[in-house]
């Protein structure tokens, strides 16, 4: 009889230990999707063009985590604000899900200018953008060459290639005419330093060619010129009966090459 007993007491536990086991499982079970979250998703806001700061703070409040991956550099966007992000804007991910964010830099960064002189219009626009600058006015001057870049320059003054400039600057460009074709009285620049002669030249719609100074010379633009390709306009050709056709003539916009010694001196 004892024996009975025990057996059935057996049988009760291990019935009960497995209700309580299946219990449980079955409370597992229940629970895992709350645990997990199984089956919700969070739906990623879009915060481009947003202010890195507040784009942070609504995607966290969002159960996300923001982290700022990269950089760039757009003019036409608010510094510091928001350029892309990934995932994007209305994908399902998971609660603490990473967003990547790349931002707009607060600060336009610096680039070298580019030597677009001789280049054609067009090829300095193209070359201009490659470099993340743009192009503002381009005026005309006389010149051989129609289209091609005489001079470039930052507002009115001119900008040598290699200086640094920010990113997004505006170019204005001096181009040519075409009007090569037209002449004029070749200038006399005999005596001038080069610096002057530039600035006189560049009155007339002319320009200094080859530099080629004395061995002595440092900085061509001090030295003064003392010989020069076409020669001048003789005074006394002109004086002495000649007329006005007889003097010496180039095309409008043409170079004169020179010749420059440290002191100025009188042509032989």
């Amino acid at each position: 009889m004892a024996k009975n007993n025990s057996t059935k007491s057996f049988f009760l536990n291990l019935f009960i230990i497995i209700l309580l086991t299946i219990g449980i499982l079955v409370a597992f079970f229940a629970s895992l999707g709350y645990i997990t979250k199984h089956g919700e998703s969070i739906i990623v806001p879009n915060v481009t063009g947003q202010n890195v700061d507040a784009a942070m703070l609504k995607v966290s409040q969002m159960n996300l985590k923001p982290v700022v991956l990269d950089s760039t550099f757009y003019d036409s966007l608010p510094p510091l604000s928001i350029v892309s992000q990934t995932p994007a804007a209305g994908a399902k991910v998971k609660d603490g899900r990473i967003v990547y964010f790349t931002i707009n830099q607060a600060v336009a960064p610096m680039i070298q200018m580019p030597d677009l002189t001789g280049y054609s219009l067009n090829s300095a626009t193209l070359l201009l953008k490659s470099f993340g600058l743009k192009l503002g006015t381009f005026t005309y001057t006389a010149s051989l060459v129609k289209d091609a870049v005489i001079k470039q320059q930052m507002g009115d003054s001119d900008i040598a290639a290699g200086v640094q400039v920010p990113k997004g600057t505006i170019i204005n460009l001096v181009v040519g005419d075409g009007s090569g074709s037209q002449m004029m009285s070749v200038p006399n620049i005999l005596g001038m330093q080069v610096v002057e002669a530039k600035e006189y030249l560049s009155s007339l719609n002319c320009n200094i060619g080859s530099i080629t100074p004395d061995i002595d010379v440092t900085i061509a633009d001090s030295g003064y010129i003392y010989r020069q390709s076409p020669s001048p306009v003789a005074s006394d050709s002109l004086g002495s009966g000649g007329s006005q056709s007889d003097a010496i003539r180039m095309k409008i916009g043409g170079m004169i090459d020179i010749w420059v010694s440290k002191s100025p001196h009188t042509q032989q």
